[in-house]
């Protein structure tokens, strides 16, 4: 019967997935009666520390150079989460999160903030767990590219409110396209363009890398696949970079803008010879020194208004378009972190929290404004300065990452070409992918922002759980400290 019993532990943990699957729309739009679907996640976490040590139980190790008379090993303990070097920053980003139950004047209101993050650390996890090699990692990556790339991309199309008109060019083409999706993002206009920009600058990096690597790589295969799976899935990746491409152009989001070019500098940076790299920061010093020069004052003031500003709200006649507007609303964040400084004022509460404590002069009391439009003010509003720290360590924790799968990697040896790691050039164009993704909608979050514990935010812990997993599935066998507790020996 214990035998039984274990063998249903072991079939329950091995399609955790399906039980995190199952619970995302409860924590997707929860209320209190839902909010029992959060013991999923440490459900999962707990069944898969009992098998694990289980099966360390169950192993019996005795090499032949050990005497029977000397003492046996004792097994080891395994862990219930995977080890990473991001699980000092997630653990204070969760410790803040129960700060913040507390400090929250509103539980109503900060719940759906509560449980979109802890959606998002249960996808992080899963993603590491499920990286135990190569297989494992572009299984998860597939879906995140493909999946979430055409599905977001999809539902922006369908669902954006496009009253946007900055550039004249595009309106023709926005004008006929209807808002045909509205109230999943708890506003019945349709989702802002802005928030549907941010959202696919942290799939569009990867899309275009591979989709790069797809057209110049024919030769290699992954393992297993045949000739017809192979054109599918390049016909896929291709599609889906090309209407994710289209649908960023018609946001017309200046941030988003200013994030995909950042990225796209970025990328092309990293990837030139030392010699190109100063070349092209020549030119770019002097492409903006003929520019102030040639640009009068007045056209200047012009044009950073039109790429720093934005509308705060999705009414066009409560827009702000003018760079006072931004200031204003990050002065009043500032204020919120002066006065909450180690608990922050609660999770989701910011746009109730500003008209009362904070009252701003150009927007009227009665309007909704979710965010103060830069997402590290917004992190450390809802979870205090720690959180902030936690959210800035995450950042440069996964930066410093793919920069060491970068340094580590030999990436003028000839790796085997049957499909059991991937060829140089492809793990080369997917650190470039993972690191623009970030890096864009970084520079995007300090304009604008896609909150992140909003529901389009488990992009971001997705990503990371894939920046996680790359590190992991290219250093497994030679950081055993870091894979002990993940990979069977």
């Amino acid at each position: 019967m214990k035998k039984n019993f274990i063998r249903s532990l072991y079939f329950i943990d091995r399609f955790h997935w399906v039980w995190l699957f199952l619970a995302a729309p409860f924590l997707l739009f929860p209320n209190p009666q839902r909010s029992l679907a959060l013991l999923v996640i440490p459900g999962n976490w707990l069944l898969h520390w009992l098998v694990r040590n289980q099966q360390n139980r169950n192993r019996t190790v005795v090499p032949a150079q050990i005497s029977t008379s000397s003492p046996r090993p004792t097994p080891h303990t395994a862990l219930p989460l995977p080890l990473t070097p991001l699980n000092s920053g997630l653990l204070l980003v969760v410790v803040m999160i129960l700060i913040s139950t507390w400090a929250t004047y509103d539980m109503v209101l900060s719940l759906p903030s509560i449980t979109n993050v802890l959606l998002g650390l249960g996808l992080f996890f899963a993603i590491v767990r499920g990286s135990q090699n190569w297989k494992g990692w572009f299984l998860s990556f597939g879906v995140f590219v493909l999946g979430g790339g055409l599905g977001l991309a999809g539902l922006g199309l369908l669902g954006i409110n496009w009253l946007t008109t900055k550039i004249s060019i595009l309106n023709p083409i926005t004008a006929r396209l209807p808002t045909l999706i509205t109230g999943l993002s708890g506003n019945n206009t349709g989702f802002h363009p802005n928030i549907v920009a941010g959202t696919l600058l942290w799939i569009w990096p990867l899309l275009l890398v591979v989709s790069g690597f797809s057209l110049f790589r024919f030769s290699w295969r992954p393992s297993g696949w045949k000739s017809w799976q192979l054109w599918g899935g390049r016909s896929l990746v291709w599609a889906c970079t090309v209407l994710v491409t289209a649908v960023l152009i018609l946001t017309q989001s200046r941030a988003g803008y200013i994030g995909l070019c950042a990225a796209l500098f970025f990328m092309v940076l990293v990837v030139l010879p030392p010699r190109g790299r100063w070349i092209l920061m020549v030119i770019l010093l002097v492409t903006i020194s003929v520019v102030v020069i040639v640009v009068s004052p007045a056209e200047m003031s012009q044009a950073r208004e039109w790429l720093i500003g934005s509308g705060i709200t999705s009414e066009g006649a409560l827009s702000l378009t003018t760079l006072e507007g931004r200031l204003e609303l990050w002065s009043r964040a500032i204020y919120g972190l002066q006065d909450f400084p180690f608990t922050g004022m609660g999770m989701n509460t910011f746009r109730e929290v500003v008209h009362v404590l904070y009252p701003l002069f150009l927007v009227a009391p009665d309007t909704d404004i979710g965010h103060p439009h830069n997402e590290f003010l917004h992190f450390g509003l809802d979870l205090g300065l720690p959180g902030l720290i936690a959210l800035i360590t995450l950042y440069l924790v996964a930066f410093g990452m793919l920069g060491s799968v970068w340094r580590n990697h030999n990436f003028n040896s000839t790796l085997p070409g049957d499909g059991s790691h991937p060829p140089s050039a492809l793990l080369k164009a997917l650190i470039l992918g993972l690191g623009g993704g970030l890096l864009a909608h970084l520079v995007y979050g300090l304009l604008d922002g896609v909150i992140l514990s909003a529901k389009p935010g488990f992009i971001f812990w997705v990503l990371l759980g894939l920046i996680a997993g790359l590190y992991q599935t290219e250093f497994c066998g030679t950081k055993p400290a870091f894979t002990e507790n993940l990979v069977e020996r």
